[in-house]
C-alpha cells in the first residue's frame, strides 16, 4: 500500500514536516487565521519557517510520579554484593517523561504532580533542573522509587516499582485547583500513567471534562479502570498498549482484525482518536472514521522505556501545528523511535527526530 500523504502534499508541497518557530508573518493559506502554528512542509527537507505565533505551552499530569534511579552494573547476580559503576537519577513517571520529550522538542511545559517525602523533594529538584516547571501539590505520603538495574555488558535490564502513596481528600482537592489554574495557560494536556491509589480514579474523568470545557485537547495514556472511566469523559485521544487494550476489552486480541474492532469500540465510547502502540511493531490508529497503520523506522535500540511517552509528546506537539492525521501520527511514531535509541525515558532531541520523519510509513488501515 502506498503511504498516505498529508493535506499539504495535495498542494504540491511535499511529505516532510517541521513545527514552525516564532518570527515573521505567515501567508494566509498557511495560517488560515488560526493562532496555532502549522507544519511547514517541503520535499525532502524539514526546516523552520518564520511565523508570528506564540509558543505552545503543554500541561502534563503525573498522578503517580517516582524518583527514577538507574544502577549501571558490570554484571547482576543473586546472592552477592554488587557495586554499581555509576548511578543516574531522574524525575520519573509517564507524564514527566512526556514533559521531558516536549521540552526537548522545544515546547514550554508545566508538570503537575503530587510529591511527598525526601524522594518527592529530590524529584521536584530534578524536574526543575530539566526545565520541566513542576507544579507540585505537597502530600503527606512519600513519593515512590523506581529502580532499574542495567548490565553494561549484555544490555539486560531489571525494572522495579514501589507502590504509590495514598492521596487524602484535601490533597486531591488541591490537585483539582492546581489543574484548573494551570489549564488556563495551556494549549494541550497529557494525562499519563497509572494511579497511586484507587480513590483518585474519579479525578481523571474530572480533569478530562474540565479541559474539554476549556477547549483544550487531552491525550489520555492510562490503563485499567482509570482508562475505562476517563475515556467516557471524551478525551481527544487515548493511547493504550495491546495489553491495556485487551484489559479494556476483557479478552485477548491476538489478531489484527480483533484489535481494529476493539479500537473502533473504544472510539465509539468517547475519544475521537485511539492509537494502539504494539512495541516495535506497526502502530494502529483509529482516527474518527479513518484507519491508519504507521510503521516505525529501524533504530539501534538502547532502551524502549518511555517510547510510548515520547510518542504522546510527538502527537501533542504536532497537533498544534497540523490537523492532518498522517502528519501528527508521523511525528508521534518518529519521536517514539528516537526514544528507543537513547537511555533516558523521553530524552529525545529534535535533531534526532528530524531524520526519522521521512522514514515513517503511514498507510491506510
Amino acid at each position: 500500500m502506498e503511504p498516505v500523504g498529508s493535506a499539504a502534499e495535495s498542494r504540491g508541497i511535499g511529505a516532510g514536516s517541521f513545527p514552525l518557530r516564532p518570527g515573521g508573518d505567515a501567508p494566509d493559506w498557511l495560517s488560515g487565521g488560526s493562532r496555532r502554528p502549522l507544519l511547514a512542509l517541503r520535499r525532502r527537507l524539514w526546516y523552520p519557517l518564520q511565523v508570528s505565533i506564540p509558543d505552545p505551552i503543554f500541561l502534563t499530569v503525573t498522578l503517580n510520579p517516582a524518583l527514577d534511579k538507574t544502577l549501571f552494573l558490570d554484571e547482576n547476580a543473586p546472592g552477592v554484593t554488587i557495586r554499581a559503576r555509576r548511578v543516574v537519577d531522574l524525575a520519573g513517571g509517564k507524564g514527566i517523561n512526556v514533559a521531558r520529550a516536549l521540552r526537548r522538542l522545544g515546547a514550554q511545559v508545566r508538570s503537575l504532580m503530587p510529591l511527598g517525602g525526601w524522594s518527592g523533594r529530590e524529584t521536584e529538584r530534578l524536574a526543575e533542573v530539566e526545565g520541566l516547571h513542576p507544579r507540585v501539590v505537597p502530600i503527606a505520603g512519600t513519593t515512590r522509587l523506581a529502580l532499574t538495574l542495567r548490565e553494561e555488558g549484555t544490555g539486560r535490564t531489571w525494572h522495579y516499582l514501589e507502590p504509590g502513596p495514598s492521596l487524602m481528600p484535601d490533597e486531591q482537592e488541591r490537585l483539582r485547583t492546581t489543574f484548573a489554574t494551570s489549564l488556563a495557560e495551556c494549549t494541550g494536556v497529557a494525562i499519563s500513567g497509572g494511579l497511586p491509589c484507587p480513590e483518585v480514579e474519579p479525578l481523571l474523568g474530572w480533569m478530562v471534562e474540565r479541559a474539554r470545557e476549556a477547549g483544550v485537547r487531552v491525550v489520555l495514556d492510562t490503563h485499567g479502570p482509570a482508562l475505562r472511566s476517563a475515556a467516557s469523559a471524551l478525551p481527544w485521544l487515548v493511547k493504550p498498549t495491546l495489553e491495556e487494550l485487551e484489559a479494556w476489552a476483557g479478552r485477548p486480541l491476538p489478531e489484527e482484525a480483533e484489535q481494529w474492532a476493539a479500537l473502533t469500540d473504544l472510539v465509539a465510547r468517547g475519544p475521537e482518536v485511539a492509537v494502539l502502540s504494539r512495541g516495535p511493531g506497526a502502530v494502529l490508529a483509529r482516527w474518527r472514521n479513518a484507519r491508519f497503520v504507521v510503521r516505525p523506522p529501524a533504530v539501534a535500540e538502547v532502551n524502549t522505556l518511555g517510547s510510548g511517552d515520547a510518542m504522546v509528546a510527538g502527537i501533542l506537539w504536532a497537533s498544534v501545528c497540523s490537523e492532518d492525521p498522517a502528519e501528527i501520527l508521523r511525528w508521534g511514531v518518529a519521536c517514539g523511535a528516537a526514544n528507543a535509541a537513547v537511555w533516558d525515558p523521553g530524552g529525545i532531541e529534535r535533531e534526532s527526530v528530524e531524520p526519522l520523519l521521512g522514514k515513517v510509513r503511514v498507510e491506510p488501515g
